[in-house]
């Protein structure tokens, strides 16, 4: 079984980031990330939309952020590991630190850090025949990498912020985008909704709703209906994406034994703790009075919770130091051939 000092269980911008100030500070990390790749909502729902609000930048997409801080954490060298989705989470019987599970492989942690976000996203099925049939391979939830659509004709669907930041995403690469709600009114911001009117080859229709997806090895058209009329048509396409939003579960975490305001976990501000001795959490996913659910926010309570994962693995240490008033620092890590 592998030992740590600290495990983070999350590996979004919020767990990159705490596992870059643990190993400055000297502590054997391991970060938990449930998904193929690092980066949380960022990297997997809004890969291209600009970020405004992150110090530092004065605009950088998801994706590069997320990539960014991969790059900072993966410098210093913590452990991490993709695909790994924690179950279970118990105190070892003798109470020196606990034990973690996931479904092929077992951690052993001094200290734990939760970052889940708002937990695992589980997309909205599209209501339409033969969607599954084709899910991942002409009909997605998550976007693959956007040169998959280069030149394709694509339908998205929903009315929402998720339907218009894909739709402008796909719109510079695609041959065609045809955006479909099915109600006259968008839910998403209205600059997004002037971005896509705007767009050359961008057409939105409403009120209409996807009936079916049709095809062989590939998908090739879909069955669309003029909702107030009733009237159906078939339109060629390559793909078809769902824009219509996900809904956040925290799964297994609310059988580890933490205290919930509804989805989220109920921290100390001054210390980040939870209800439970030695597991703390930050980001998203945490509640407090006040609590601002930004980036920027939970890198700030990174830092507090850092400040006092450390104390609570050797008591004579307080406070976070200056990583420029550090005397010995980690060895970077070997870089990975590309």
């Amino acid at each position: 079984m592998e030992a740590y000092d600290l495990v983070i269980v999350g590996g979004g911008p919020v767990g990159l980031f705490a596992a870059t100030l643990a190993r400055l500070h000297g502590l054997a990390t391991c970060v938990l990330e449930s998904l193929p790749a690092f980066g949380g909502q960022l990297y997997a729902l809004y890969p291209e939309k600009p970020i405004y609000d992150v110090a530092g930048f004065t605009g950088i997409t998801g994706k590069d952020l997320a990539q960014q801080l991969y790059a900072q954490a993966t410098h210093w060298g913590p452990t991490l590991y993709a695909n790994q989705a924690v179950q279970r989470i118990a105190r070892r019987p003798d109470g020196a630190g606990f034990e973690v599970e996931t479904p092929d492989r077992r951690y052993q942690a001094r200290s734990l850090l939760i970052t889940v976000g708002l937990g695992a996203f589980v997309p909205r099925p599209l209501p339409a025949d033969n969607a599954e049939r084709f899910r991942d391979r002409g009909v997605y939830y998550l976007l693959p990498p956007l040169d998959t659509f280069r030149d394709q004709r694509v339908l998205v669907v929903g009315g929402g912020d998720t339907a218009l930041d894909w739709t402008l995403a796909l719109a510079p690469r695609a041959r065609e985008v045809k955006l479909v709600h099915r109600r006259p009114q968008f839910r998403g911001q209205a600059e997004s909704l002037r971005q896509i009117q705007a767009a050359p080859n961008v057409t939105i229709h409403t009120p209409y709703e996807l009936v079916r997806v049709e095809g062989d090895d590939a998908v090739r058209q879909v069955v669309v209906r003029e909702v107030t009329s009733r009237a159906e048509a078939a339109w060629p396409v390559d793909a078809v994406v769902s824009g219509l939003g996900f809904l956040p579960s925290l799964g297994p975490v609310k059988e580890w034994g933490l205290a919930l305001d509804g989805q989220a976990l109920v921290v100390d501000p001054a210390t980040m703790q939870t209800n439970q001795p030695g597991i703390y959490a930050a980001g998203d996913g945490v509640h407090y009075p006040g609590k601002v659910k930004l980036i920027a926010t939970g890198f700030g309570e990174v830092g507090i919770a850092m400040a006092q994962i450390r104390h609570y693995l050797d008591p004579s240490k307080h406070g976070l130091p200056h990583s420029t008033t550090l005397k010995t620092l980690p060895q970077p890590a070997p870089p990975q051939p590309s």
